[in-house]
């Protein structure tokens, strides 16, 4: 029994702890959306729906692509 009170203690205190700036500062929680986060978009990072649609815009010798959308690539480079 000690030993479950131990782990739930010890998993209670790392997420409070891993939490201190969103529970008590109110920064926005981190950015991981590939397309909108600025810092992956700085260093070249894409979706793999708009890496695949340039790779077959270029391989077609088009620029941009007439291909169907889903909202998970809402912000692509490549939308019309």
């Amino acid at each position: 029994m000690k030993t479950l009170l131990a782990a739930i203690l010890f998993v209670g205190l790392a997420v409070l702890l891993l939490g201190v700036n969103i529970f008590f500062f109110k920064r926005p929680f981190p950015d991981g959306e590939i397309s909108t986060n600025p810092e992956m978009r700085k260093r070249g990072i894409k979706c793999a729906k708009q890496e695949e649609m340039e790779m077959l815009a270029a391989q077609k010798g088009k620029k941009g692509c007439s291909g169907n959308y889903s909202e998970a690539c809402e912000s692509c480079a490549l939308k019309p």
